[in-house]
C-alpha cells in the first residue's frame, strides 16, 4: 500500500443512509436552537465563536451517540472545565498567542484527568481567549450564559431525539436499563462460555494505554457478535424450532403438587412449565422446588417428609403449600424458536438447566428443549 493510500484511504462505514440523514437533521435542529439561545447573550458577530464548539459537540452527540466522548459527563464537564480554564488564562496572560496554546493544552490535560475528554471542549477554551472584548467582559459569567445554557439545550435535545429515533439510546448506560426492563420472564442474558467479558476488554484497553472512542461494553458486544457469527457459519443455521420437543408436559397454577410430582415421575422429567388458560408461561416447577419445601432437617427421613408435603391437607383451610403456583419459580429462562442453537450452550453450561421452555413473543408456550435435543442435533449435523 502506497503512502498516499495509507493517508487518504476512504474508511469503511456500515451506517445506513437513513441513519446519516437522521443525524444530519438532528444536528440542524439543535444548532438552530443554540443560535437562537446564544443570540440573547451575545451580539451577532460573537456568535460563531460560541456556536462552533456546540456544532462540533452536536456531531458527536447525534452521529456517534454511543461513544465515550459523547456521553453527558464528557459533554457537560468538558465544556465547563475548558471554559473555566480559558477564562482564567485570558485574565492572567495578556499575550493572546501564548494564552491560546496554554488554554487548550491545559483543557486537554484537565479533561483527561477528570474523565471528561470531549474534543470540542478545546474549542471552547480557545474561544474564551480569542473571543474579543464582549466575551472577555462577561468574565466567569460566560460559564453560565451562554455556555451552560447552551449545554442544557443540547443535552435535553440529545436525550429526547436519540431516545425517540429507532435503534438509539442515550446515554449509552441506558441500554442495560432497557434490557432489564423489557426482557421476558427470566430472559437472562447469559454470557457464552467462549465469549469475551468486560474485564477482558478493560484489561486490553489498559495494556494499549491509549484512549479508544468506543466503550468497553460496545467493544464486548462487537467481539461477541463477531465470534457468534463466525461459529454460526461453521455450524450452519440450526434453529431452536428445528430441534425442540413440541409435546410438552405442562400444568396450570391450581394443579395439586402431588399430581405434579406424579407427572414428573411418570414422564421421567425434572421440570414442568406452568401456564395460564391461554397457554402463556407463568413459571416453572423443578424437582429442586419440591426439595426446598422439605430440606429442613428433622428426625423423619427425606422420603417421609416428602410424602407428608405431597399429601393433600384435610379441611378447607391450611398453611401448607398445595398448588403448583405456590412453589413455582416465576423467573423462567426461556428461548425463542428463531434463536440459533448456539444460544443454548451458555444456558445449559452455565446455569445447569435440563429443560428450557420455548415461547413466542407473546409468551405462549411452544415447546421444550433438553440437552438431549441439542446433542442429537449436533450428532446429526456432524454425520451430514
Amino acid at each position: 500500500m502506497t503512502l498516499f493510500k495509507c493517508l487518504f484511504r476512504f474508511p469503511t462505514n456500515t451506517t445506513s443512509l437513513t441513519e446519516k440523514l437522521l443525524s444530519s437533521f438532528a444536528t440542524f435542529i439543535v444548532l438552530c436552537l443554540v443560535i437562537l439561545v446564544s443570540h440573547f447573550f451575545l451580539a451577532t458577530q460573537e456568535l460563531p465563536l460560541v456556536v462552533a464548539p456546540m456544532g462540533a459537540s452536536a456531531v458527536l452527540l447525534f452521529a456517534v451517540p454511543f461513544g465515550p466522548l459523547s456521553q453527558p459527563w464528557p459533554f457537560v464537564g468538558g465544556h465547563l472545565i475548558s471554559a473555566l480554564i480559558g477564562i482564567s488564562i485570558a485574565k492572567l496572560i495578556p499575550d493572546i498567542m501564548l494564552a491560546s496554546a496554554l488554554a487548550v493544552s491545559l483543557a486537554v490535560f484537565a479533561m483527561y484527568l477528570l474523565g471528561c475528554l470531549h474534543p470540542p471542549g478545546g474549542a471552547t477554551a480557545l474561544s474564551t481567549v480569542i473571543g474579543g472584548s464582549a466575551i472577555h467582559h462577561l468574565g466567569y459569567q460566560y460559564l453560565i450564559t451562554p455556555v451552560a445554557v447552551n449545554l442544557l439545550v443540547v443535552l435535553i435535545a440529545a436525550l429526547i431525539i436519540n431516545n425517540l429515533l429507532p435503534h438509539r439510546y442515550y446515554p449509552n448506560t441506558l441500554k442495560t436499563y432497557r434490557d432489564n426492563k423489557n426482557k421476558n420472564i427470566g430472559d437472562d442474558k447469559v454470557q457464552a462460555a467462549l465469549s469475551v467479558s468486560r474485564e477482558d476488554i478493560r484489561y486490553a484497553l489498559r495494556e494499549m494505554d491509549e484512549f479508544v472512542d468506543v466503550s468497553s461494553d460496545e467493544l464486548t458486544q462487537i467481539f461477541n457478535l463477531s465470534a457468534t457469527h463466525s461459529r454460526r457459519k461453521k455450524m450452519g443455521e440450526i434453529l431452536v424450532q428445528d430441534i425442540m420437543n413440541n409435546q410438552v408436559i405442562k400444568a396450570q397454577y391450581h394443579e395439586d403438587v402431588e399430581n405434579l410430582w406424579h407427572l414428573m415421575a411418570q414422564h421421567k422429567i425434572r421440570s414442568i412449565p406452568i401456564v395460564d388458560k391461554l397457554n402463556r408461561i407463568e413459571g416453572i416447577v423443578t424437582i429442586a422446588d419440591f426439595l426446598n419445601q422439605v430440606k429442613l432437617p428433622t428426625q423423619d427421613p427425606l422420603k417421609v417428609r416428602l410424602a407428608q408435603f405431597l399429601k393433600r391437607s384435610q379441611g378447607s383451610e391450611t398453611d401448607k403449600l398445595e398448588y403448583a403456583g405456590h412453589i413455582m419459580q416465576k423467573s423462567v429462562v426461556t428461548v425463542y424458536p428463531e434463536q440459533h442453537i448456539l444460544d443454548l450452550f451458555a444456558i445449559f453450561y452455565e446455569k445447569g438447566f435440563h429443560h428450557i421452555p420455548v415461547i413466542d413473543h407473546q409468551k405462549h408456550l411452544l415447546g421444550i428443549i433438553t440437552p438431549k435435543n441439542l446433542l442429537l442435533a449436533l450428532h446429526a449435523d456432524l454425520q451430514s
